[in-house]
């Protein structure tokens, strides 16, 4: 499976191709820019709430509006939305959210320009029913499924109505699971059964999600979906997301990394950023991330396929194993195999925080000692603080330095002078000090031309033979550019291809007045940790240190990579949601944001609870109004608790179940 084709290209920048789709006068795919969508938050029986909040949604530059119809009340409702929207002038394509009802679809399809569904629920009720499905017996529920399905999809195929197949993680049906399991197959199956129902009535008119509060998950679904589409020679557009997010910072970054590493690929049509905020605020996040996959333009480069293939089997884009690389000590800190993902900052950064930030280094206890830098650069010279003095020292120069920095500037390979590499390896070459070799400068396609590849080729050849088993590679990710990775993959076919097994150091310099810079470096960092690439982190630039620090290790965090702190999954609000989701996420992360490495889920509903928390410690789901049933993973081991004692009883069973300490 690893090595099937999921992208239109790895080593040149290029959107998949997918075919238009209309959802009113807004086109999807195609030649369209990748479209920004939200969910209001609103009670959609409650028209002057829903209405003003479409139009709040559209100010800040929403393009589609999606709003739940959990019911037949709600689906009707729409028709009064559309109406009164429309009496002010606003003319957004509004979509449907169903779930468990296909009736209210029915409905709702009168009214919406889109129709989204999820085929864990559409037609099937979540049991969690562990049994054996013989191929007849799969076969007659699929019959049973079509027999629900295909009135919708006559209903909209008449009214011109596109449809989203959006699968969930966290509400796959058991007939899936128990066939395929709780994996990125098992959703891209899910999806596949109902898109086949569509096409037998010749309506494709359709986008299709597969999300998931796991970025990794998420990202491995969606590319898999990829994957089986260039084999059946589907060319739907696909919308994004991941799902459960949270909020503030930890949800940006979790977004980013999940939305963005598939963005990098040219896969996506549409996204959402799901926050547990008010949805307008999720709007200005998905634009930023869009904002450079919107341009179309990139130095074309046609790998030979060996190439690929060599570059997919060696780094498989569809599993989660981090890539081995050498045990390498540096000083007292080691990076490599069956260490953490190690996190560095740059010397300049520190400057007026090194008493704050250097409290775990003099022995004293402060809250966030687990995220503290391990490696410190410096390129001036400058004198290292005594409190960092224990950290290892990165500089290009040969005294006191813990490991030696040699910095290759890739836009100009083709002209580089061997013989200044060679003359700083033969000085270390009889030393235990280990070297990192930076490769920096990258642009697209810069190793296509043959002189830059052989060039590039020759010197890590050399680097690799002086280096005597101490080399480090560096990769620094360009930052906000189109393609950003293309360069690095060149590099790293290099190092497959001669089987290097250094470990590999990302690093990312923050721009000068570039805010976006977080969603940026998500986006290709985690790419690259998604896919098992990298052994540290190094972020430098116009940052502080503090800056740096944390989000080093929220993505770190965000790609299941090294956890420092508790991992809250908080779905969006939204009409179904049973208490104000945003005031109870941040109550309960203020009880138990301080539980390092334990999972808190907080569902506003039970649509995707079950399903979402079976990756969580413990789950809060709202049951009814004012009351709260709680989890153990996907068990509901408490129920109809009132709201008012239900953050005590959520303590109370963490304590029981021995991951409880005190703040």
């Amino acid at each position: 499976m690893s090595t099937l084709k999921y992208c239109e290209n790895l080593f040149s920048y290029h959107r998949r191709t997918t075919h238009e789709v209309k959802v009113g006068d807004v086109g999807i795919g195609g030649q369209n820019p990748v479209r920004v969508q939200s969910m209001t938050i609103s009670d959609t029986m409650d028209t002057s709430a829903s209405v003003q909040e479409v139009i709040q949604l559209v100010e800040a530059g929403c393009e589609i509006v999606r709003l739940t119809a959990p019911s037949m009340n709600e689906a009707k409702n729409l028709k009064e939305i559309k109406a009164a929207l429309k009496k002010q002038g606003i003319h957004v394509p509004l979509v449907a959210d169903i779930h468990y009802t296909p009736n209210a679809a029915l409905v709702a399809a009168d009214f919406v320009e889109k129709v989204r569904i999820n085929p864990g629920n559409y037609a099937d009720k979540k049991k969690f029913e562990v049994r054996e499905y013989s191929d007849s017996e799969y076969a007659a529920e699929l019959e049973r499924i079509r027999d629900r399905f295909s009135p919708l999809v006559l209903k909209c195929k008449a009214n011109g109505v596109a449809m989203r197949i959006g699968v969930n993680h966290g509400s796959l049906s058991d007939r899936v699971m128990n066939r395929y399991g709780d994996t990125p197959e098992g959703m891209v199956q899910s999806a596949l059964e109902f898109i086949e129902i569509c096409e037998a009535y010749a309506y494709k008119n359709l986008v299709v999600s597969m999300k998931s509060s796991n970025p990794q998950v998420m990202i491995q679904a969606y590319r898999l979906l990829a994957a089986r589409m260039f084999e059946l020679e589907m060319t739907y557009p696909l919308h994004l997301g991941v799902t459960e997010a949270g909020d503030g910072e930890d949800g940006r970054i979790k977004s980013a990394v999940g939305i963005g590493a598939l963005l990098e690929d040219g896969i996506g049509d549409t996204i959402r950023v799901s926050l547990t905020e008010d949805a307008v605020y999720e709007v200005p996040v998905a634009k930023a991330l869009a904002r450079k996959y919107n341009s179309w333009n990139s130095e074309s480069y046609t790998p030979l396929e060996a190439e690929e293939q060599l570059f997919l089997k060696s780094f498989p884009p569809f599993d989660t194993n981090r890539r081995v690389g050498r045990h390498v000590d540096v000083k007292n800190l080691s990076i490599g195999e069956g260490e953490p993902v190690r996190v560095a900052i740059n010397l300049q950064s520190l400057e007026g925080q090194a008493s704050a930030m250097a409290l775990p280094v003099m022995g004293q206890k402060q809250p966030n000692a687990d995220t503290q830098p391990e490696w410190i650069f410096s390129q001036n010279g400058k004198a290292i603080p005594y409190a960092f003095a224990q950290l290892p020292l990165v500089r290009p120069h040969t005294d006191s330095s813990d490991l030696l920095h040699f910095n290759l500037p890739m836009h100009t390979i083709d002209r580089f002078e061997m013989s200044l590499l060679t003359g700083v390896l033969n000085e270390f070459k009889n030393s235990s000090q280990p070297f990192l070799l930076e490769c920096t400068n990258f642009q697209p396609g810069v190793l296509k031309k043959s002189a830059a590849n052989h060039a590039f080729e020759q010197i890590l050849k050399e680097a690799v033979n002086l280096g005597n088993g101490r080399l480090v590679i560096g990769l620094q990710v360009p930052a906000n550019q189109l393609g950003a990775l293309t360069g690095i993959r060149q590099v790293l076919l290099h190092i497959a291809e001669h089987k290097i097994d250094a470990p590999i150091l990302l690093h990312y310099e923050v721009p000068i007045n570039f805010s976006d810079w977080r969603l940026d470096a998500a986006a290709t960092l985690g790419a690259l940790l998604c896919d098992g690439i990298g052994d540290a982190v190094y972020i430098s630039g116009a940052v502080t240190a503090d800056e740096a620090v944390a989000f080093a290790y929220t993505l770190l965090q965000a790609t299941r990579l090294r956890i420092s702190k508790t991992e809250f999954i908080s779905c969006p609000s939204c009409g179904r949601t049973l208490f104000n989701l945003q005031t109870t996420t941040e109550r309960i992360k203020s009880k138990t944001d301080h539980l390092k490495g334990v999972k808190v889920a907080i569902m506003g509903c039970i649509v995707n609870g079950p399903g979402e928390m079976a990756d969580a410690d413990f789950g809060y789901v709202g049951a009814g109004p004012g009351k709260v049933n709680l989890f153990v993973g996907k068990d509901c081991v408490e129920r109809n608790i009132p709201e008012s004692e239900a953050d005590q009883r959520l303590i109370d069973l963490i304590k029981r179940h021995g991951k409880w300490v005190d703040p």
